[in-house]
């Protein structure tokens, strides 16, 4: 077990499941989030995130050292983009100062979780992503809970074990998590909760569809895109 620990000083830093740059797009780092190095070869380093225990490879060129004598008291980039330290940072960074795009972690709220969640609409897609240039299901929800003073795992099969279940589509509020799954039963999929028959979740897009019992959907395409599981609440 390797002992060192280090801090993403980049805008975002790719996690790949193999030492390679073909290997697939697990996830990112973001600005200030923090890692452990579990291994290491010539080129990568096997690293385990603090902030949700997520494990992949990133390049030894894009790692700093973490000192902890430089810790200070951290903010949260709460827009979906800014400036900072001359880079270019999304939702969910975390920088060492005040500025008028960042806030302190707060009590959970579930009125800030879903206007992070509308503020990061339309953008795209990406599997493995966590920024405005590119974000995944769970990686949305996982942001905007981050704003909203909670912490989340990374994947939606991860984020369901959290919180208490919903029955009724009647009784949903706003900020309640949608997971969604698959014809094997597997959770495949996850949204946020807008009322209870509108959702905001990154497909395609970061987008606003309709929901019933049957699941999400599609007013463009006239169909059902994703088969609703339960319904939680976390705030």
């Amino acid at each position: 077990m390797n002992n060192k620990r280090g801090i993403c000083s980049l805008s975002a830093i790719p996690i790949r499941s193999n030492p390679s740059h073909e290997s697939e797009l697990v996830s990112e780092l973001l600005y200030g989030e923090t890692y452990d190095v579990v291994d290491e070869n010539d080129e990568w380093l096997y690293i385990k995130t603090i902030c949700d225990a997520y494990e992949g490879w990133i390049r030894k060129l894009q790692h700093t050292d973490f000192d902890v004598n430089h810790a200070e008291k951290t903010y949260i980039v709460a827009s979906p983009i800014t400036n900072f330290d001359g880079k270019v940072l999304s939702m969910g960074s975390f920088v060492t100062q005040k500025t008028p795009d960042s806030i302190q972690k707060c009590e959970p709220d579930a009125e800030l979780f879903t206007k992070a969640a509308k503020a990061l609409l339309g953008a795209p897609y990406r599997w493995g992503g966590k920024t405005i240039f590119g974000i995944d299901c769970s990686a949305f929800v996982q942001v905007c809970a981050r704003v909203a003073g909670l912490s989340l795992p990374r994947d939606a099969s991860q984020q369901a074990s959290k919180g208490h279940i919903v029955y009724f589509l009647d009784e949903v509020k706003a900020g309640d998590i949608a997971f969604f799954k698959n014809a094997e039963g597997k959770i495949v999929h996850v949204g946020i909760m807008l009322s209870k028959d509108t959702i905001i979740h990154a497909s395609g897009s970061v987008r606003i569809d309709a929901i019933d019992q049957t699941g999400i959907f599609n007013r463009e395409i006239k169909r059902h895109t994703h088969q609703l599981a339960f319904i939680k609440r976390i705030f």
